[in-house]
């Protein structure tokens, strides 16, 4: 994981979507695949079966439990004498007893619509061999997670007395996960591939002392790496430093000021919060735009070598923001009653 700092330097504001977890024992989030295609793409785990590529591949099908009928905003959920209990109650009851967990649901919700979007618009196939092979790696680490707990139940009796909801309902819960999870690994690191980017190394300093003592080394004439390793501090602790893969993006201030810095030189001070950073960019790389036939080979051989991190994740999901339109102004409004504050 990178440093808070630098994520909140990258998103402002926008509140940052992070790689849906897959291994934890609990009720998995539903996202809804049924409109999303599916490519010739092998895990970033792959089994053997999914590394071949077959000539026409065949569509993930869509799991039948989790299609729900469309309903209105405001459904009964029972009733208690003559009165209902809707879904408006349990919502604003649920906003005031933790809007922290109401809010992450929304987030996974956002970022599964931005996902099938995205991966339509790029026209991504799984194979589904793969996918099948991800549901048994997700199963197997669920597993193991009950032997470590001395757990004397299976898997399947874990999720039906302890999590307290049909295993096969949960476990189709899963697969829409890991097709969510894979979709969304291909969308981004294509983005990525589609963008300029540039590698550069990057240095916190975290007080105005720390930070007038590294611009007067560096006016004195040492090295950056020398001024990091005194001064600084990222998660290479050695060096002071950490290394990032930053796509263009003029919205974002440490991608403009990283952009119109020369490679090998250092940039900065860039301010956030009382904190500073320095750094150096290492090198760049173009962009090139194209379809998930063009970029299909790319994308999964970098994915073989470098999974997805939470950087790119969070830079993914701040352009894709400004490529689809989000509006979640009718459920703030619904739960909180405010005036429209232009959320």
């Amino acid at each position: 994981m990178r440093a808070p700092l630098l994520l909140t330097l990258l998103l402002g504001a926008c509140a940052a979507t992070r790689n849906p977890e897959r291994s934890k024992l609990q009720p998995a989030p539903v996202p809804a695949p049924a409109s999303v295609s599916a490519e010739p793409a092998p895990s970033t785990t792959p089994a053997p079966a999914a590394t071949a590529t077959p000539p026409v591949p065949a569509p993930v099908a869509p799991v039948e439990a989790t299609v729900a009928p469309a309903r209105e905003s405001d459904f009964e959920l029972g009733r208690v004498g003559d009165e209902p209990l809707t879904s408006r109650d349990f919502l604003r009851k649920l906003w005031i007893a933790d809007n922290r967990l109401a809010r992450r649901v929304v987030e996974q919700l956002v970022f599964s619509r931005l996902t099938q979007l995205e991966s339509t618009r790029l026209g991504i196939r799984l194979v589904e061999s793969a996918v099948d092979a991800e549901v048994l790696r997700a199963m197997g680490e669920l597993e193991r997670k009950l032997v470590d707990r001395q757990s004397k139940l299976t898997l399947r009796e874990h999720i039906d007395q302890v999590i307290g909801i049909e295993p096969e309902l949960y476990l189709a819960d899963l697969r829409d996960e890991a097709i969510l999870q894979m979709l969304a690994e291909r969308c981004v690191r294509a983005w990525v591939l589609e963008n300029d980017r540039c590698d550069v190394r990057v240095t916190e300093l975290r007080s105005p002392e720390a930070l007038a003592a590294a611009q007067a080394d560096l006016n004195a004439g040492k090295t950056f790496a020398e001024v990091a390793k005194a001064h600084g501090s990222g998660d290479d602790e050695v060096t002071g430093t950490t290394v990032l893969r930053i796509t263009r993006a003029e919205s974002q201030d440490l991608a403009r000021a990283v952009f119109a810095t020369a490679v090998g030189t250092v940039g900065g001070p860039l301010e956030q919060g009382g904190r500073w950073l320095l750094f150096v960019p290492e090198a760049r790389h173009e962009g090139r735009e194209g379809t998930w036939v063009e970029l299909r080979e790319e994308v999964e051989r970098s994915l073989a070598t470098e999974p997805v991190g939470e950087l790119e994740f969070v830079q993914w999901r701040a352009a894709m923001v400004r490529r689809y339109r989000v509006d979640l102004q009718p459920f703030f409004q619904e739960v909180e009653r405010k005036a429209p504050s232009g959320r």
